[in-house]
């Protein structure tokens, strides 16, 4: 597997209520084009994400089937009628296009959009990942972004409280439940933040980690310990592994069954007055 490489830092303004609680969705590995792409599951999924306020989305990539890393490599190697490879260009195109129509309604309220490792190069550097993100006026993360929210409270003067999402598209993590979030607390060793994202294994679930004591300042002049309790991802996917009388690669490798839809993270920022302390913090749960 290979992907762009990329890593990327973002900052993104949020506007909150004390005890009001707003959503983080990510979204990724839908596979759009494949034959064993989730129609109904996806078509579930937007009817849901439509309807839902106070919601804001994050990309995880593999928005596209596209091409792997192989059939990149064979792509570049040439041996293609420049017909062909215009068809190709044109029918991911077409993919993008038919995406970004079902995904509008996200406009302003995508959080940042990563790349993954099937997508479609075109001859200006870019890929199919990044005209996705253009049209739908997101920023494009790479396949790693360390994104901060800043969140603004009413009523707080415009003071912001910031809340970190460090993710990236994904790696393998082994076939059993236990061993798809290993990879994924590898992640906390990397990078200090309240929530880590993966894609690409197909699989779906949150989980907290292990809360973290940190010091903040306490009107007194002194110290409290608070804990920084992270919470992990794995994002889930839109393509089905097995279908009555159809291939797929998963197949062969006796894959486990991909568990289709999304995450969803629900974040409250509340007051805490405790030990001379005063501050927002966030209460962070997560569903699948």
């Amino acid at each position: 597997m290979k992907t762009d490489g990329l890593f990327s830092t973002h900052i993104v303004t949020i506007n909150a209520k004390l005890n009001e609680t707003f959503s983080i969705i990510p979204f990724g590995d839908i596979h759009r084009e494949s034959e064993a792409f989730a129609h109904e599951e996806w078509t579930q999924f937007l009817a849901y994400a439509k309807k839902k306020k106070n919601a804001y989305f994050f990309g995880m990539g593999d928005y596209c089937d596209g091409c792997s890393t192989s059939e990149r490599q064979i792509l570049a190697n040439g041996g293609m009628h420049d017909t062909t490879k215009a068809t190709m260009k044109n029918v991911y195109k077409g993919v993008v296009k038919t995406l970004a129509n079902e995904l509008s309604f996200m406009k302003g309220r995508i959080i940042g959009m990563l790349g993954g490792n099937h997508f479609y190069e075109l001859e200006n550097g870019e890929n199919t990942d990044h005209v996705l993100s253009h049209a739908l006026g997101a920023r494009y993360l790479g396949c790693t972004g360390l994104v901060r929210l800043a969140i603004k409270i009413e009523g707080e003067n415009n003071k912001t409280t910031s809340l970190d999402i460090f993710a990236n598209h994904g790696k393998g993590g082994g076939r059993t439940v236990g061993a798809t979030f290993n990879a994924i607390e590898d992640m906390q060793k990397v990078a200090d933040a309240d929530i880590y994202l993966m894609g690409h294994t197909h699989s779906k679930g949150t989980m907290p980690s292990f809360p973290r004591m940190r010091l903040v300042d306490d009107k007194r002049g002194g110290v409290a310990v608070r804990a920084r309790q992270p919470y992990l991802g794995r994002t889930g996917s839109f393509l089905k592994t097995y279908e009555k009388g159809k291939k797929a690669y998963g197949v062969d490798a006796l894959y486990p069954g991909c568990s289709l839809g999304v995450i969803e993270f629900e974040v409250t920022p509340h007051r805490v007055r405790k030990d001379g302390v005063d501050r927002v913090e966030f209460k962070i749960a997560g569903k699948a």
